[in-house]
């Protein structure tokens, strides 16, 4: 009897070990997709992604990693000079164009994480085009992913013909948020294709916000309708800002304007505005914007727009003419007379003036036979920033130089 016991036991035993087949660990999928998107290694995760695109039984991810990988090994080089290079190019195009919403979506969802391949990803979409462009626009109007906002945009902008069908409707969807559709709107005039002008222009505005309006009126300036712009320059003075801002981005394409309408909007206290004026003051040169640009490196506004000031400074530098006659002693006294209070400021503007104005200062030191010494002292007594005291010292042993 005890015999006859045993066996079932073992046949039990049997049952519950020897039938488990399941893989033990980490699975392919997780394992390629970590080779990928944490090293970068696309050759490696390949392998492993083709074998998960086999075994699992929702083939959505080891496809949308696939189109990645593929995409990345190319683009680095990776692939250079090895046999399987055209079959992996192959494998690209064959793959992007099998994409599917859901893989497309789960695209967007890798690429939202930073990493090595996240560019290489983005090219893979922009490829894809018209597809690709729905989903994007989807997802910029429901506001999924913040983070790769810029990136979207410029995808769109890539794709160029290819996604201004998708733009235009979803400009005329009730349900996108204005702030967006003034975005993809604005994308139109990046593409800069006059397929957009008839369309453009047959959108009802009647029931529009004036900052939704006035995109349109630039976007439509920048295809090449030029009617509209006593509207985009009126803008510059209006009560709401992002009707400024929108007519501050369209300043850069604006033939012949007054640049005194641009210096007084110098004078704006939003630093999106003054960026984008910055901008076109390097198309719309004039001296009278020098001592304007001084007073906004030393102003509370963003670094984007003191970035976008000194940006400027250096075209009129090149361009030469004696735009900024006695700037260089104009910025170093800044320094000098603690007039700029944040440290990152500082030190945006003491890299400037080692990169741009060492030979001016050179000059200056001959008429102002102090500054040299005041300098010196400023680093010694007055700055604060031990970042900032390195780049001074530098820049005070070149002018010594």
């Amino acid at each position: 009897m005890k015999k006859l016991a045993i066996i079932p036991l073992i046949l039990i035993l049997f049952t519950c070990f020897g039938c488990d087949t399941k893989q033990k660990g980490p699975s392919h999928l997780s394992v390629g997709k970590n080779k990928l998107i944490n090293s970068g290694n696309a050759v490696e995760a390949i392998n492993l992604l083709i074998e998960a695109e086999k075994k699992e039984e929702d083939k959505t991810e080891p496809r949308a990693l696939l189109v990645i990988a593929y995409s990345h090994a190319l683009a680095s080089g990776a692939t250079k000079g090895q046999n399987f290079e055209s079959e992996y190019k192959k494998q690209k195009t064959q793959r992007i164009a099998a994409l599917n919403e859901a893989e497309i979506n789960k695209m967007l969802e890798i690429l939202n994480k930073r990493s090595e391949v996240q560019q290489a990803g983005f090219q893979a979409l922009v490829q894809k085009g018209t597809d690709a462009a729905i989903l994007i626009i989807d997802n910029l109007a429901q506001g999924l992913y913040p983070d790769i906002q810029k990136n979207l945009i410029s995808a769109l902008e890539q794709m160029g013909t290819k996604a201004i069908d998708p733009i235009l409707d979803s400009v005329v969807d009730a349900e996108v948020n204005p702030a967006v559709k003034m975005k993809l709107i604005q994308v139109l005039g990046e593409i800069g294709d006059e397929k957009a002008v008839e369309r453009l222009k047959s959108i009802d505005t009647t029931n529009m916000n004036d900052a939704l309006k006035m995109a349109v009126y630039t976007t439509l300036y920048q295809l090449g309708d030029r009617k509209y712009k006593t509207e985009i320059l009126a803008g510059l003075t209006a009560n709401e800002v992002e009707v400024r801002r929108a007519a501050a981005k369209a300043m850069a394409n604006l033939k012949n304007v007054n640049t005194s309408m641009l210096i007084t909007a110098l004078k704006d206290d939003d630093s999106q505005v003054v960026t984008d004026i910055a901008k076109a003051l390097s198309v719309h040169k004039t001296k009278n914007a020098v001592e304007p640009f001084v007073n906004i490196i030393k102003s509370e506004h963003s670094s984007k727009a003191k970035q976008a000031v000194l940006n400027t400074l250096a075209t009129y530098i090149e361009a030469g003419g004696g735009l900024t006659r006695g700037l260089a002693s104009r910025l170093t006294y800044l320094l000098i007379n603690k007039e700029v209070n944040n440290s990152d400021d500082r030190l945006m503007l003491v890299q400037f003036l080692k990169k741009r104005m060492v030979k001016q200062l050179k000059a200056a030191t001959l008429f102002d036979d102090e500054l040299e010494t005041k300098l010196y002292n400023y680093i010694q007594n007055e700055e604060e920033s031990a970042f900032v005291k390195v780049e001074l010292n530098e820049l005070l042993n070149d002018i010594r130089k």
